[in-house]
């Protein structure tokens, strides 16, 4: 079995690859083989792969005409190798060039900012247009765009930065500014560097103005500008800077606090209205105004009478109206006033915090009967009073005229007037008088006007006019003014 093992075995044989042409032995006998494929001696039956032949026994083709021709057009390229790479690196950096000049050149920076203008992209020119002092946000860049477009167009806006682009070069100024056709800044255009040692590099910068507040009365203001909260505090008639803004047109969501309370409303302005760099900024606020109406207070006298609002006391305005005040607030409203020094005060009407409207109006009535009666207590008390000081006025005038001495007077005659003058050259000739009795009297302003009748001596009827200074602090009268009927 073993030996039809290898009889039937197979066997691969090269010829030697020294070259010497001999035969390789048989591997299970060992006896040498002449290109038979089985060995004469064991039946082992092989198989023989021939060698290539020898490199000395390799015969040499001669070269023919289109061999020469091949060889000397394989030269030839070989010469056109360096220019043809030369070629194509020079394509390439053209390449790159142009490339880089349509994102990079001041002419393409320029479109850049010009189509994200006309396309509302507010994340780009709000990249575009910020600096390190100065970073704009989106509702800004908004506000922006809708200004150049509200005040330019888009196409003059264009036309107005393309031209100034071009007109950089090394002799040109270091800036120029895009203006409206009404003379409004909108754009700083700069050089800033190079870019890539090719391009100029362009710096766009959105001109800013300072908005102010002049508030009517002491006030805080809080409202949100670019995504951040501010608060100012205004006095009453001073201006108070809110912040610097780019060019657009404004409306702020803001609070405004006083002492009568909190008001929602808006903050606006408009860049556009100034032409200076400070621009005036209006209140647009949710506010009540009430409008009293005041019965029975005739009487009460002048410069007294007050409109008490929530406790906040006013005086009497021409029209009757009052405010502003929160529309988120109730409103309690009275009045007082005064007759001689004694106070009346009138009844009371609130507006419940859900009826407060943009205007209101209630009545609040004084206590007539009231006022009429202690009116007439006083002017009896007051007449008496101005009767009993014409009395010892006239006492005196007699006794001053008999010894002409006008010290008598000095106590019943305001000094310096023209009247205390007169009686001081003329007092021996004042006839002498009796019987005063007051038939008249009016106050105002702190002065009565009274008229007197009495007699002479020789029973003539006498009525004259006295204009009387009021005493203060419980002093007596002066007599002002004196004219004979």
């Amino acid at each position: 079995m073993l030996s039809l093992a290898f009889m039937t075995m197979r066997y691969v044989f090269d010829y030697d690859k020294n070259g010497d042409g001999t035969m390789k032995q048989c591997p299970y006998c060992h006896k040498q083989l002449n290109k038979q494929q089985v060995c004469q001696q064991c039946r082992l039956q092989v198989h023989f792969a021939v060698d290539p032949p020898s490199k000395n026994k390799r015969s040499k083709t001669p070269k023919t005409e289109k061999d020469k021709s091949s060889e000397k057009g394989t030269k030839s390229i070989r010469k056109w190798i360096p220019f043809i790479i030369i070629g194509f690196i020079t394509f390439l950096l053209l390449i790159l060039f142009l490339l880089l000049r349509n994102f990079n050149s001041p002419e393409a920076q320029a479109k850049i900012l010009v189509n994200a203008v006309d396309n509302n992209d507010t994340a780009k020119v709000s990249n575009l247009i910020s600096t390190k002092q100065n970073k704009v946000g989106r509702q800004e860049a908004e506000r922006y765009i809708a200004y150049i477009k509200d005040e330019m167009g888009i196409k003059s806006f264009e036309k107005e930065v393309l031209q100034h682009v071009e007109q950089f070069d090394e002799d040109s100024p270091v800036s120029y500014t895009v203006k409206t056709d009404k003379n409004q800044d909108v754009l700083h255009i700069s050089k800033n560097g190079r870019r890539y040692l090719i391009f100029d590099n362009l710096s766009f910068q959105a001109p800013m103005k300072k908005a102010v507040l002049k508030s009517d009365t002491e006030a805080t203001y809080e409202f949100s500008a670019n995504g951040n909260n501010k608060k100012v505090m205004g006095k009453g008639k001073e201006v108070v800077e809110i912040g610097r803004y780019i060019p657009g047109d404004y409306v702020l969501d803001a609070t405004k606090t006083t002492s009568r309370g909190t008001y929602k409303g808006k903050l606006k302005f408009n860049t556009g209205s100034s032409d200076h760099d400070t621009v005036n900024a209006a209140e647009d606020f949710e506010e009540a105004r009430v409008k009293v109406h005041l019965k029975n207070g005739d009487a009460l006298d002048e410069g007294t009478r007050k409109v008490v609002i929530n406790g906040e006391t006013l005086n009497v305005s021409k029209d009757g109206t009052y405010g502003p005040f929160p529309l988120n607030k109730a409103m309690k409203v009275t009045a007082q006033g005064e007759i001689q020094g004694k106070k009346f005060k009138a009844s009371s009407q609130t507006i419940a915090e859900k009826d407060v409207k943009d205007t209101n109006e209630v009545t609040v009535e004084f206590d007539g009967q009231a006022i009429e009666k202690y009116k007439k207590e006083q002017e009896k008390d007051m007449k008496e009073k101005v009767n009993d000081f014409i009395k010892k006025y006239i006492s005196a005038r007699n006794k001053a005229s008999q010894n002409n001495r006008i010290a008598d007077l000095k106590p019943y005659v305001l000094e310096d007037t023209y009247f205390y003058k007169s009686m001081t050259a003329n007092l021996s000739k004042q006839k002498p008088l009796q019987n005063p009795k007051v038939t008249y009297i009016n106050k105002s302003k702190g002065f009565y006007s009274v008229i007197v009748e009495a007699e002479t001596k020789q029973g003539d009827a006498v009525r004259s006019h006295y204009l009387l200074q009021d005493g203060e602090h419980d002093q007596n009268f002066k007599i002002v003014n004196y004219e004979a009927y």
